[in-house]
């Protein structure tokens, strides 16, 4: 297998990943899991379980721990098996592990470096203190395509600047909007949304601006 690019991809924003919950996620072509226990922070790991090959975001998560739908295995929070079932005297011999990538919430949004050897650092958009979410928005576009998108689109006289591969900045009405950019596949890019400043509490001004980001995706989706 090739390895993986060592960067850091925004998948989610951090208040959609709710305590003791599983969710599917696509990186690259690459299936994830991204979960949270009962308390604590989101894990993201590959989608797959060790046993028989389910999808873990299939499972459920229950004392601390997320379980395979198929046989029940639990995986405690470091990947490594602790709970099998049908053999409760058991063991699990510590092999048995779910791959875990890195993964950090950051701007109130959730990152993921998919690297065996992670070192890049993650997207600085400064202080980590007052983002509010905005929404995520999926684009049937490939990630070139978006962010030429994301250059051209009216801000409002807003300016874009890239931070990184995965991120841009859009100053506007008084915000600073940060956009998470995250290639699912050849068809398709996520983009998770969060603002800072000026009206970002407001919840009429956040409305306006998810809005706008419909605007954005149909703006690009148009394009040839």
């Amino acid at each position: 297998m090739a390895e993986r690019p060592d960067r850091w991809i925004g998948v989610a924003l951090d208040r959609q990943i709710k305590p003791g919950s599983s969710n599917p996620a696509i990186v690259g072509g690459n299936a994830i899991a991204v979960w949270r226990a009962e308390k604590g922070p989101a894990n993201v790991w590959e989608d797959r379980c060790p046993h028989r090959g389910m999808r873990l975001s299939f499972g459920f998560v229950r004392d601390g721990m997320l379980r395979c739908i198929y046989h029940g295995w639990g995986y405690e929070l470091g990947g490594h098996c602790a709970s099998i079932p049908a053999h409760p005297d058991l063991a699990p011999p510590k092999t048995i592990c779910a791959n875990v990538y890195r993964s950090e919430e950051r701007y109130g949004i959730i990152w993921t470096n998919l690297s065996e050897s992670p070192n890049a650092p993650l997207p600085d958009a400064g202080p980590d203190q007052g983002w509010q979410s905005i929404r995520s928005v999926y684009v049937a576009r490939q990630v070139a395509a978006v962010k030429g998108g994301l250059a051209s689109f009216d801000w409002g006289g807003g300016r874009v600047e890239e931070i990184g591969e995965g991120a841009a900045l859009v100053n506007a009405g008084g915000l600073s909007l940060l956009i998470a950019i995250q290639p699912v596949d050849e068809s398709k890019t996520g983009l998770h949304v969060v603002a800072k400043g000026e009206g970002a509490k407001d919840a009429k001004a956040r409305l306006a601006w998810a809005s706008r980001l419909e605007r954005l995706r149909g703006s690009i989706e148009a394009q040839s």
